[in-house]
């Protein structure tokens, strides 16, 4: 139904409202209004459309009002425990800094308009791509819960395009044995028995910072990986060690080889905390780490990780041993890892095949 509404900022003094009782799929009575139409065309187009979609969905959502700020809550409250804590941590980091107070107080009904989308990609330039697509994974995420909530029907999410002017710099993705043996002999016992560990094991970083001595089990040679340290905090003493791990995958038994047993069994004579890698009997900064070995070294700590998984590619490991030994719960990340690898050795093999030839002997190219 369709009637006129007292506006006193209209220019002829009243707006259209349309309105109408119905029941949804619960067969509960409910209502549904809109004012603010110009004209009564407006409005009877708009209660042409809202018919149209309660017969097709049985319900009329008026939570489209909702802020995307809003609708991350929600989700964030609804399907949050389905990521690991130091992701959440993350997301909400990023959230907070580059969404909340910029596009987060818009409608989420504008998050299914792509021209919207790409406005808010064209701003962000001057961050660098692992921000970007921070943001663009939060706004899938939102995005999508809102469609299954049905505040909105789409997102073309997947069709921006991400504009940054900015790259970052190319990390090394393997340590040489050389580089890592370096850093474990020059850096604090703690740090390099950290990077020992994710060495010879590919462990993530929280994992290895929630290790017990009781997890190591010398006599038949297996680490158990129940733990992980939540960090993402700026105070040490909000650090805390949890059971929920990444992956229902991440909790496991993964073999201690010889040359790490070794270390570990000089480090254990005279480090004795609670936790393993613990410095003066507290956890450290995991931001310090990463910075030393940035600044010292030139890779990261995910880079032993991947360091690991290329060992195993070189050795003709097979890709299901693979993802055992990296706990990855889909093995599709697993040959996603070993493609990139292939795809490396495959340049490798190129450039040694030809950088025995001469360049400055090369005959200059006729220019026709």
């Amino acid at each position: 139904m369709i009637r006129k509404r007292p506006a006193k900022k209209a220019k002829n003094g009243y707006t259209y409202q349309v309105y109408f009782y119905y029941r949804d799929i619960f067969d509960k009575r409910k209502y549904y209004s809109k004012s603010g139409f110009l004209t009564k065309k407006e409005a009877q187009i708009h209660e042409t459309e809202m018919k149209a979609r309660l017969k097709e969905k049985g319900s009329l959502n008026q939570e489209a009002n909702k802020t995307f700020n809003e609708v991350f809550k929600e989700f964030m409250e609804t399907e949050g425990d389905r990521f690991a804590l130091n992701t959440i941590e993350k997301k909400e980091r990023t959230f907070k800094k580059y969404i909340r107070n910029s596009f987060g107080a818009s409608k989420i009904t504008l998050f299914s308009n792509y021209a919207f989308l790409q406005e808010i990609f064209n701003g962000f330039e001057d961050k660098t791509m692992s921000i970007v697509r921070a943001i663009k994974d939060i706004i899938k995420n939102v995005t999508s819960f809102a469609i299954k909530m049905g505040y909105i029907d789409n997102s073309p999410i997947s069709l921006v395009t991400l504009k940054v002017i900015e790259k970052e710099k190319k990390e090394m993705n393997v340590v040489p044995f050389e580089v890592f043996l370096k850093a474990y002999n020059e850096l604090e016992d703690c740090y390099a028995i950290t990077i020992a560990i994710g060495y010879y094991t590919g462990m993530r970083i929280a994992e290895i910072l929630a290790l017990k001595k009781d997890d190591i089990d010398f006599e038949n040679n297996l680490i158990s990986i129940n733990n992980q340290l939540i960090y993402s905090g700026r105070n040490i003493n909000d650090y805390q060690v949890v059971s929920k791990l990444k992956t229902k995958k991440s909790k496991d038994f993964i073999p201690l080889n010889d040359q790490l047993k070794d270390l570990l069994i000089e480090y254990l004579k005279t480090h004795h905390s609670k936790y393993i890698c613990q410095k003066n009997n507290q956890f450290y900064y995991v931001s310090n780490l990463d910075r030393i070995l940035k600044r010292e070294y030139d890779f990261t700590f995910h880079n032993l990780r991947h360091t690991f998984a290329s060992t195993l590619y070189e050795n003709d490991v097979d890709i299901k041993t693979t993802q055992e030994l990296l706990r990855h719960s889909n093995v599709n990340t697993t040959l996603n890892v070993y493609t990139h690898l292939k795809e490396t050795k495959k340049l490798d093999t190129i450039n040694n095949v030809f950088k025995a030839k001469d360049v400055k002997s090369m005959p200059k190219m006729k220019i026709n």
